[in-house]
């Protein structure tokens, strides 16, 4: 299965640790940002070709999963995925919850009918997706 993982540079690491579970059960990532960060410095002509290279990847993945909170292209993210789904799976992962229910952290996005939300802990988003199958009873 070909995934995504979308988040803010500030979970980075996390989104690596689950590419690493993901791709170690043969799924496949279709553009791991975290090998070049933040290219935001790296002018424009860079930043419209990874912009390119994101959606892309986002619209042919099979799974995207968004470790929430995320940034500005995290968000712009999770809309591609929503309108792009034909059969993906859209899930939106929450350590706290906050995100699906305090107002001034939600975003009206997470309520589409596409979308899985998860709420649990990092180490227990791990061991439901550490498996040869990405079984669809992960809510």
């Amino acid at each position: 299965m070909r995934f995504y993982i979308a988040t803010g540079l500030s979970n980075a690491e996390r989104a690596k640790t689950l590419a690493g579970v993901l791709t170690r059960n043969g799924h496949e990532f279709t553009y791991n940002w975290t090998e070049h960060g933040d290219i935001r410095s790296e002018g424009e002509d860079r930043m419209t070709e990874v912009a390119f290279s994101e959606v892309r990847a986002v619209r042919d993945a099979e799974m995207f999963i968004a470790l929430l909170p995320g940034g500005c292209g995290t968000h712009t993210e999770i809309g591609i995925a929503i309108a792009s789904r034909s059969n993906k799976r859209v899930i939106l992962w929450s350590e706290t919850g906050d995100e699906f229910t305090k107002p001034d952290r939600c975003c009206t996005f997470y309520f589409h009918p596409a979308v899985e939300r998860i709420c649990c802990p990092f180490e227990e988003l791990i061991s439901k997706l550490d498996a040869d199958r990405i079984d669809t009873s992960l809510s």
